[in-house]
């Protein structure tokens, strides 16, 4: 990883803008903590693609594959429309954290701390690497590793032990892999509920099918050609059953995939923050005071 040193102010600004690199602040839209997206810009979104999608799905309902789409997605009870609305929340929040990660990992690259082999830090020096973040990082409060490194050198006066920053560390590391996690919730959620939803398209697939069984079977002895359109609508009721289960499943197992990747990225920022903090904090430092033995 190439890796920017931190400069003194000047007329070019931060290196790193907080509000150019995260794809949520950069088109104004509300903010979450750390690699997880803001609930509500997620719900705006949704809605604005859930619009599009089936505004241009009614305008092409005429063609041949317009029509496919628009049967597929609004029939059967109406069960796909929730599945397609769960569907776009969930990679529309997949989509969002990839993004907020690939933000966040661009603080890995800063050197703030000087790369003199004469350097260390203790709590004379803390103050001008804290200033020179500062200077160099429109937000340093929104990128979890100058936060988590900030929080430390903040401290760097009452600490008794280089052992007392590493635990520091440790300490917000643990919480901002709890938030992390904490921020899943919605989704898993969505994936349990999506199969849910498939599984009651089966429930009233299976009911219409037996309900219009019956009226096939009053009229059985009669005319033909109505005993072949009341066993028509039986297969209705079955395409509804079977259809929106795998509609479901399929969409659920898409996004299960997804998250997955996106989740192990996820995970692996945490640990290269972890590696990061230590290597650039609690190696360098050489309290004045001796640590008990």
């Amino acid at each position: 990883m190439t890796h920017i040193a931190l400069r003194s102010q000047s007329a070019a600004g931060p290196i790193l803008r907080f509000a150019s690199l995260d794809p949520e602040a950069r088109f104004g839209l509300p903010t979450g903590r750390g690699t997880t997206p803001s609930s509500l810009t997620c719900f705006m979104l949704t809605v604005v693609i859930g619009a599009a999608f089936y505004g241009a799905a009614y305008a092409l309902r005429g063609g041949e594959w317009g029509a496919v789409v628009w049967h597929y997605t609004t029939g059967f009870g109406l069960v796909p429309i929730p599945i397609v609305v769960l569907s776009i929340w969930s990679l529309v929040f997949l989509a969002i954290k990839s993004f907020k990660i690939r933000a966040q990992a661009q603080a890995l690259r800063l050197a703030f701390v000087p790369e003199d082999s004469g350097f260390v830090l203790n709590d004379a020096t803390a103050d001008s690497v804290i200033d020179a973040i500062d200077r160099s990082v429109d937000d340093p409060a929104r990128f979890l590793f100058l936060a988590r490194c900030r929080a430390v050198l903040r401290m760097m006066r009452n600490l008794g032990r280089v052992s007392d920053a590493d635990e520091i560390l440790s300490s917000r590391g643990d919480q901002d892999e709890s938030s992390m996690d904490s921020g899943y919730t919605v989704l898993r959620g969505f994936i349990w509920a999506i199969p849910v939803l498939g599984f009651i398209g089966t429930v009233i697939g299976l009911t219409q099918a037996m309900g219009r069984f019956g009226d096939a079977m009053d009229v059985a002895g009669k005319d033909v050609g109505q005993i072949t359109e009341k066993l028509k609508t039986v297969l209705e009721g079955l395409d509804t059953a079977f259809i929106t289960t795998a509609e479901a499943l399929i969409a659920v197992l898409f996004i299960y995939l997804i998250q997955t990747a996106v989740r192990r990225a996820d995970e692996a920022l945490c640990d290269d923050i972890r590696a990061a903090c230590s290597n650039a904090v609690v190696a360098r430092i050489r309290l004045s005071r001796k640590e008990p033995s």
